[in-house]
């Protein structure tokens, strides 16, 4: 696309606003910036949730020790978890708190990934975080604000129902408003729907328009009311090439994996390195993956091959073949979010006909001239 008269003339971007666009997610999303953002945001989310499920053990009066030994760092809650009242209460709150991880992440690396599109690669990690601070409000307060009109709503039936209990008039009353009351139901199922997509879709409005939550909330709704298919089709084609894009990755890690260990064996003797690593998710989540699983093929395996790793050796090698798995996992979660950036940017510009790469690349340009021009005028008021 052609910037315009008022943004840098030679300015040119990759994306035609076509579902095809969407093909370009695998490789957006594989950036080495991007999964190291996810990669962290995946372990802080993982280590913040681990701690108040622990807590939430602690506070049903488990042993810690115990429940550790056993769970390691996945703990399950279980019944007599789920029974008491401040254990359930501190489960809700590790989860959303690490839901907030999640979408912090997600404003970041759709930022990260609107600046690729632009071209700009000197954007930084922490030009993203300077970009989240300012801008985070929108990202949780938008699905809070549709989960509440939700909640509303469902009081609204329930009045509806209890009304129905009225000697006499009830039934009368309760089925006058059943037309009212269908009409309301058809809203939520909406709302219900478009609470699962702003989950995905406000991260990426937030991070391309800067919008606030009023904005995020007209998005949402109507893009998923006005592009559905288009959605649709986009999901689709996104999900087929990273899907693609995902196995070839693992393919390479895999191999890399099986040469190191082929390696340390024919050199030290040392065996059992790949089966030690690639089973590293299920050794140190023991009741989350009770069975052997390998990272690259989690229903490939069910037994431990002869190995001579053990102790803390083992440990170590156990949480590098974690680390690679949540390597893979980030590049799932940047390449899903890299979809997203480019399905919004379609939408919006088959919806409005408006390119935001080339609205923020003006917005830039007018900056650049506002700052350049008062510097001149400073200069020139210096100089006389």
């Amino acid at each position: 696309m052609q910037g315009s008269d008022s943004a840098v003339r030679n300015y040119v971007h990759k994306l035609k606003f076509q579902v095809k666009d969407t093909l370009l997610a695998a490789r957006y999303g594989f950036n080495a910036r991007n999964i190291w953002v996810f990669w962290k945001g995946t372990v802080q989310a993982w280590l913040v949730w681990v701690f108040f499920v622990y807590a939430g053990f602690l506070a049903a009066g488990d042993s810690v020790e115990a429940r550790f030994t056993a769970t390691r760092l996945c703990p399950v809650p279980d019944s007599l978890f789920m029974a008491n009242a401040p254990s359930v209460t501190l489960l809700v709150l590790g989860s959303l708190l690490a839901f907030y991880i999640y979408m912090i992440t997600a404003l970041k690396v759709s930022r990260l990934t609107f600046e690729q599109l632009r071209g700009d690669r000197f954007f930084s990690e922490a030009d993203a975080c300077r970009f989240c601070r300012s801008n985070w409000k929108a990202v949780v307060v938008t699905p809070l604000v549709i989960a509440a009109g939700i909640a509303m709503g469902i009081i609204a039936i329930f009045f509806i129902g209890l009304i129905g209990r009225i000697p006499s008039a009830g039934p009368v009353l309760a089925g006058l408003l059943a037309i009212p009351a269908w009409i309301l139901g058809l809203f939520l199922v909406l709302a219900l729907v478009v609470l699962l997509l702003s989950v995905f879709l406000v991260p990426v409005i937030t991070a391309t328009t800067k919008g606030d939550t009023f904005e995020c909330l007209f998005e949402v709704f109507s893009i998923v009311t006005s592009q559905p298919v288009r959605l649709f089709r986009g999901i689709v084609t996104g999900v087929f090439i990273r899907v693609t894009a995902l196995v070839v990755f693992s393919l390479f890690a895999w191999g890399s994996v099986s040469i190191i260990s082929s390696v340390l064996y024919r050199t030290s003797g040392i065996q059992g390195f790949g089966d030690t690593m690639e089973s590293g998710f299920s050794r140190i989540a023991p009741e989350a993956v009770p069975f052997y699983s390998s990272i690259f093929n989690p229903i490939s395996s069910t037994g431990h091959t002869d190995s001579s790793w053990g102790g803390p050796a083992e440990l170590i090698v156990s949480l590098a073949g974690a680390a690679v798995f949540l390597v893979l996992w980030a590049y799932w979660l940047s390449s899903f979010t890299a979809q997203w950036t480019i399905m919004y940017l379609g939408a919006r510009y088959n919806r409005d006909r408006e390119d935001l790469l080339l609205r923020a690349e003006e917005e830039e340009y007018r900056e650049f001239n506002r700052v350049y021009n008062s510097t001149s005028n400073d200069g020139d008021r210096t100089s006389e």
